[in-house]
């Protein structure tokens, strides 16, 4: 390829090479928004007419800009992607988070954050206590990576006549922790009820999880 070797396409073979350049793998991360941008392409594109003193670059230039446009656009939706895979990895967090922590500290820290009015750390420090609480048991084992929905089905059998209770707490955890939502001091105070009255109550235990 000599030096001073120019390509200048015409407007024809520019939209094939920006056609075969756009159906490669990294750009279909957001199909919908880059099929818009190239029908828009596609119905302009035979209608723009450099005027002849431009230099014979100047189809690059273009194809180069358009070029820009979907790769910025493939940038932002793998940014989206990550995001909203942070959040779903953050909905499938452990209740317990932290290792080795009796239930009895985790009702002191709900008692700690109800004096100081954080309804909402109160609301999950109790809910953790009850996670907590049901593995000293012996109740549920120590599995990492329970989920706050899956604490309340296990216990549930074991406390029949909490089970609703126990839903309603988990959603309520998953409220505050993840969804970003405040508690009120009322829906706190139940959850730390339920974790005192699940402290003291007898378990129901069957045949099968008397073996275990």
């Amino acid at each position: 390829m000599g030096a001073g070797w120019v390509v200048d396409p015409d407007r024809d073979e520019a939209r094939r090479w920006l056609e075969d350049e756009l159906s490669r793998p990294e750009y279909a991360v957001r199909e919908s928004l880059l099929l818009r941008a190239w029908a828009w392409i596609t119905d302009h594109l035979p209608s723009l007419s450099l005027p002849g003193a431009l230099p014979p670059w100047a189809a690059w230039a273009l194809l180069g800009v358009v070029l820009l446009a979907a790769t910025l656009v493939v940038i932002a939706s793998s940014r989206d992607r990550r995001r909203q895979g942070s959040m779903s990895t953050a909905g499938r967090s452990s209740v317990l988070d932290e290792v080795g922590v009796p239930a009895a500290e985790y009702r002191r820290r709900a008692d700690a954050a109800t004096a100081a009015g954080d309804h909402g750390t109160a609301l999950l420090e109790a809910y953790r206590a009850i996670a907590a609480g049901a593995v000293e048991r012996a109740l549920t084992e120590d599995r990492p990576g329970r989920t706050a929905h899956e604490v309340a089905l296990e216990l549930a059998p074991v406390f029949p006549a909490e089970a609703a209770a126990l839903a309603e707490a988990a959603d309520a955890f998953d409220a505050v922790r993840y969804g970003g939502l405040g508690a009120t001091a009322d829906r706190a105070a139940r959850v730390r009820q339920l974790e005192s009255r699940i402290a003291r109550a007898r378990p129901v235990l069957d045949d099968a999880a008397v073996a275990r």
